[in-house]
């Protein structure tokens, strides 16, 4: 599953971070920012994302007026049934989390991904509690990709955010998840709202959690999800695979309160569970690599109609 996440990145830094080149181009191009609806919720970088917070998300633009094939537009987290005709803040269901099995299933859900619904939650981090321990307090843990040399992801002023036209983002590695949006509109309030796609953990993690979010780990397979125009949305969900390449250290139980949004939320503490240690030193010591995505990215790009 996936509780909360962190983004600290301002606006016009994320824009540069999720940069990308469109086919048969030369240069990288940032991708333009939808502002508009939401009840006057706007983005607001935090170290603690909770649900219900307004967060950036990557779609395609095919159904709005940009100049670039993706736009990013800050959207609520938890999406907001269709069907539902009162206050968006109270229809009273968990849409935090899509489970990748129920969603052809899903009378929420199947809609949304057949009309195009796909996104992408651009995100620092997430946060996990392990339950896989039995404890009064569960430990929670800080989720992230793995970063150059000398970077901390706990420590911005290691970060050396670069961006130009020509080499594209060189600064802190974000992580990218596959969710579901959906626009509600109800008189003059128009509400735009994300549901983050989770799968079954594989060997990498379920020592925390026995659900992961998923994550689009490569270029191709966030091309894959975001292309609603061309890649079915069967070839799409066939995209999605657990990853191997994460990093993880442990934090306080601040995080817990969502009302904590500082710096402390993701810094690392020391912990008594040896057994997560051992984990994390041994995926690193014995080299492992990241798996290869070549099976699931040609199996879109032969999807494609």
């Amino acid at each position: 599953m996936c509780g909360r996440t962190g983004l600290t990145l301002k606006r016009n830094e994320i824009q540069c971070a999720c940069s990308y080149k469109p086919s048969k181009e030369q240069k990288y191009v940032k991708p333009h920012w939808l502002d508009e609806h939401n009840d006057g919720k706007e983005y607001k970088p935090s170290y603690n994302i909770a649900p219900t917070d307004v967060t950036p998300v990557l779609i395609s633009s095919s159904k709005y007026s940009a100049q670039t094939s993706r736009v990013l537009k800050p959207m609520m987290w938890g999406i907001i049934p269709p069907w539902h005709k009162d206050d968006y803040k109270n229809h009273n269901l968990s849409t935090n989390n899509c489970r990748i099995e129920n969603v052809k299933n899903s009378k929420l859900y199947h809609p949304i991904l057949m009309n195009g619904g796909r996104c992408v939650i651009v995100v620092e981090g997430f946060y996990e509690w392990q339950t896989t321990i039995k404890a009064k307090v569960k430990q929670p843990y800080y989720i992230y990709s793995k970063q150059d040399d000398n970077v901390l992801i706990d420590d911005p002023k290691t970060w050396n955010n670069i961006y130009d036209d020509g080499n594209g983002w060189k600064g802190v590695k974000l992580l990218y998840m596959a969710g579901l949006y959906n626009v509600w509109q109800r008189n003059e309030t128009v509400m735009y709202s994300y549901s983050v796609i989770t799968m079954e953990s594989n060997n990498t993690f379920d020592w925390l959690h026995h659900r992961m979010p998923a994550i689009l780990d490569t270029e191709e397979q966030i091309d894959c999800w975001l292309d609603i125009e061309n890649v079915h949305a069967d070839a799409a969900l066939a995209c999605l695979k657990p990853v191997q390449a994460l990093v993880w250290h442990p934090v306080s139980t601040l995080v817990n309160n969502a009302k904590n949004k500082e710096d402390i939320c993701n810094k690392r503490v020391e912990t008594k569970n040896k057994a997560a240690q051992k984990t994390l030193t041994d995926f690193f010591s014995k080299g492992v690599k990241r798996k290869s995505n070549e099976d699931s990215v040609s199996e879109c790009k032969m999807s494609k109609k």
